[in-house]
């Protein structure tokens, strides 16, 4: 396999970021990088991961809501993610929304899945191990494609 030249930057690029996400993030990426909040981990009508939410500060698209490139890690806890293109801080989750939702209705009684925030055609991931197996698949692609494209090329790895 082959890839044009265009595509052979895209996947330097995915490796990059892959390089960058396994070593984590330092203060000053954080420091910079624009901030995701009510976001959602998702599939794409395409079967790509994404994130969804509202951006700040974000360099091409300001303040707005958005669904990400396909991310190559996150870190909830740690408050991150990383797709090809840049790091996100991650605010609040659309399910700590949800929750925040649901509360202030009073104490009344909420009926499953009442109170549901997604975008039509996305499936929502909530199952943490299923978006980590999904990126380690989609990270595995990354680096066969990358093998493959080399080899092709007579390029070591």
């Amino acid at each position: 396999m082959k890839l044009s030249p265009n595509d052979r930057a895209w996947f330097d690029k995915e490796l990059r970021a892959i390089a960058a996400a396994r070593a984590g993030p330092s203060e000053a990426d954080l420091a910079q990088a624009p901030v995701l909040s009510d976001w959602k981990a998702a599939i794409s009508p395409g079967g790509h991961v994404m994130l969804c939410g509202e951006v700040v500060n974000h360099p091409l698209l300001g303040h707005a809501s958005i669904h990400t490139s396909q991310p190559v890690a996150i870190d909830p806890e740690a408050g991150w993610a990383r797709t090809a293109s840049r790091w996100y801080r991650l605010g609040r989750s659309i399910d700590a929304l949800e929750a925040e939702l649901a509360e202030s209705m009073n104490g009344r009684k909420v009926k499953a899945d009442t109170i549901r925030l997604t975008l039509p055609g996305f499936i929502n991931l909530n199952d943490p191990a299923l978006l980590a197996q999904l990126l380690a698949e989609y990270i595995t692609r990354v680096r066969e494609i990358d093998a493959a494209d080399r080899s092709a090329s007579g390029e070591e790895e």
